[in-house]
């Protein structure tokens, strides 16, 4: 026996639009302009990885 579940709930779903991307990475894009004005060095790699990886997923699909 199979279980069926419902999925017209996924069905419906919207994608968002480039303002949440804009909202969701606000914070990290500051950090990273701040890591890049104190210093080019680890700091500024290492939120450039945590910015590219935000956009990044929000722009798959």
């Amino acid at each position: 026996m199979i279980l069926m579940l419902p999925v017209a709930g996924c069905a419906n779903a919207t994608r968002p639009g480039p303002e949440a991307l804009c909202d969701g990475s606000r914070s990290a894009r500051a950090d990273h302009a701040r890591a890049l004005a104190e210093e080019a060095g680890d700091g500024a790699v290492l939120s450039g990885q945590r910015l590219i990886a935000l956009i990044d997923a929000g722009c798959a699909g």
